[in-house]
């Protein structure tokens, strides 16, 4: 990493925005991750063509702007450290920390850090410039390692000057980006105190809050965080659409009571759902064992589930009309109509197991759950959770398909028809079990792992599976056009991919 200026702090991690525009870029790249529509059935009757439709023609974009934009306005301004080093005998060692800084030389950087006599810090404004270079180091490693690599470097630095704005606002965004139980209500209530303008404070308190169910402390600070954005509008007006969930909630399930087991929160509607909620913790228990063992990862906090009737599932949320269910990014929680719950057992438990996912990828991921493309991510809400769809070839076998190009699925569905979005997750299905098939499930959990260190989908299956994107495509349609091979009758034209 070049710092622009020698011994500034580097402007894109000591400004937060960034941060909160990963964060919540969820809800615009991924519309709220809804259970799919009814699965087809099973035909049998004479194959028809099956082509690969062109990336011109079926390109599907999400039907609103991300706000994860290259020129995405920036929260704050730059806080900078001393301009030079201060003079001292250690002048030439600090100096030459500082360029290995700059050239991104991280590790031998930190070896000299440490390396460096206590005498160094005796001297206020020498100490002072040590605590910048831990800061900048910081900053380095959370760019190329991710945060959690950043917070011993931040921690050193507030040994020594522990009233930093800029590294108690580093540390404090690396503590909650890897959800790490430092990072406390009174820790961000000094940090309002060193940082008043800054908005991300008081979304962490909201977040806080809202993890213990205060509603309403958490549309308090999220009202605040709004006011002190107000100068980047689209920051601003994502937070506003924050708030309004999180009021929103608030008004519906100001009522509701809370059932809880190991590892999740039910509320419900003390009189509607009353005989619910016994069942659904107990599906949601079992998919924590099966599901959290096959993908790697644990919740860390009990997740929230919110029984709601289908008339409040579909207005408050804005769903498509298809969608049985969703896990909703914003509010960190599983939103369930209750109208045929107990009716419909295997209905119940295949939106929960599925929605599990969706929340599971979420926490395990954070703020590059982004990075995850929506084919790869409903595909493993499906793998993962049972769902019984039939594979694409067979559909095939019964009506002519052209199939969307897999980078043209990574993005947002909610737009869709119900026969495209049908598809999309026909699609998403038969890939992620070929990728799992093929490949393993231990692949798939270090590409997810490659996704979060920022890494793009193509890098990581070039990495992990030796392969490009494109010929792993190939080789997907190819077991497909296997498999039409195998179902047609003999002398028969078989369908192929194209």
């Amino acid at each position: 990493m070049a710092v622009r200026r020698r011994d500034f702090i580097s402007s894109r991690t000591l400004i937060f925005g960034f941060l909160l525009i990963f964060f919540f870029s969820y809800q615009a790249w991924y519309k709220p991750q809804e259970t799919p529509p009814p699965a087809p059935e099973d035909t049998t009757v004479p194959s028809l063509d099956l082509t690969l439709g062109s990336t011109t023609s079926t390109q599907t974009t999400p039907s609103q702007p991300s706000l994860l934009e290259p020129n995405a306005p920036e929260v704050s301004e730059t806080l900078v450290a001393k301009a030079s080093a201060p003079p001292s005998h250690h002048n030439e060692t600090l100096i030459a920390i500082r360029d290995l800084i700059e050239q991104g030389k991280d590790v031998t950087a930190e070896e000299k850090l440490r390396a460096l006599p206590d005498a160094v810090s005796h001297h206020p404004e020498t100490r002072s410039y040590v605590a910048t270079l831990w800061n900048n180091l910081g900053v380095l490693q959370k760019e190329t390692r991710g945060p959690a690599a950043s917070i011993a470097s931040y921690q050193a630095g507030l040994a020594l000057d522990p009233k930093s704005p800029a590294l108690n606002l580093n540390l404090a965004q690396a503590y909650w980006e890897t959800r790490d139980p430092e990072l406390t209500r009174e820790f961000l209530e000094n940090l309002v105190q060193l940082v008043p303008q800054r908005p991300f404070p008081h979304l962490a308190l909201a977040d806080l809050l809202y993890r213990d169910d205060d509603l309403a402390g958490a549309a308090q600070h999220l009202e605040r965080a709004t006011r002190l954005a107000r100068g980047n509008r689209q920051l601003a007006s994502y937070l506003q659409l924050a708030t309004a969930k999180v009021k929103a909630a608030q008004r519906t399930e100001q009522t509701f009571l809370a059932r809880e087991s190991s590892h999740f929160v039910v509320k419900f509607d003390g009189e509607e759902d009353h005989a619910i909620w016994h069942e659904v913790l107990t599906i949601l228990e079992d998919a924590y064992r099966d599901i959290g063992q096959k993908l790697g990862h644990f919740p860390s906090q009990p997740i929230p589930v919110v029984l709601v009737t289908r008339q409040q599932f579909h207005s408050a949320m804005g769903t498509p009309a298809w969608a049985d269910a969703l896990f909703d990014p914003v509010l960190g929680r599983i939103k369930i109509p209750t109208q045929g719950a107990l009716t419909d057992p295997e209905w119940l438990a295949r939106v929960l197991r599925h929605e599990y996912v969706h929340a599971l990828i979420h926490e395990r991921m954070g703020l590059e759950v982004t990075a995850v493309p929506r084919w790869l991510n409903e595909g493993l809400a499906m793998q993962l959770a049972g769902d019984q769809w039939p594979d694409i070839d067979q559909v095939a076998l019964s009506r002519n398909v052209t199939l969307v190009p897999l980078p043209l699925l990574e993005r947002g569905w909610g737009h869709l028809s119900a026969d495209a979005a049908t598809l999309a997750y026909l699609q998403a299905n038969s890939a992620t079990h070929y990728l799992i098939d093929r490949y393993g499930m231990h692949n798939v959990r270090e590409i997810l792992d490659l996704l979060k260190a920022r890494h793009n989908i193509g890098d990581a299956i070039q990495a992990k599976l030796m392969i490009s994107y494109d010929v792993f495509q190939q080789r997907w349609t190819d077991n497909l056009n296997a498999k039409l091979s195998a179902r047609s009758n003999k002398g028969t034209r078989h369908p192929s991919f194209e």
